[in-house]
């Protein structure tokens, strides 16, 4: 009888951890697709704010990155995709489907 309480307790800490990192591998795959989304989503004109920090406007779109341009001295400067915190523009599509 010992042996079978000590089992059943093991599968319960077992489905109990289980189901956590299910739900954590869950929300973490949301987020990425979300992230995913909104940099696909970004448009020539586009004023947005790099993970660094930075406020730039978006003037050419590339494979993998953008080419933005500074409002204070207007240089030219090239960023990667995945360094996209935010983007300040909303463009009606994005008004609709809310």
């Amino acid at each position: 009888m010992g042996g079978t309480g000590s089992l059943l307790y093991m599968l319960f800490m077992v489905a109990i951890f289980g189901g956590i990192i299910f739900f954590m591998n869950r929300s973490q795959k949301k987020k990425q697709k979300k992230e995913e989304e909104q940099r696909n989503n970004v448009q020539i004109g586009d004023e947005i704010v790099t993970i660094g920090g930075w406020v730039v406007k978006v003037v050419s779109i590339k494979d993998d990155c953008f080419i933005v341009e500074s409002p204070v001295d207007h240089s030219k400067q090239m960023i990667k995709k995945w360094a996209l915190s935010s983007n300040n523009t909303i463009h009606e599509e994005t008004a609709d489907k809310k």
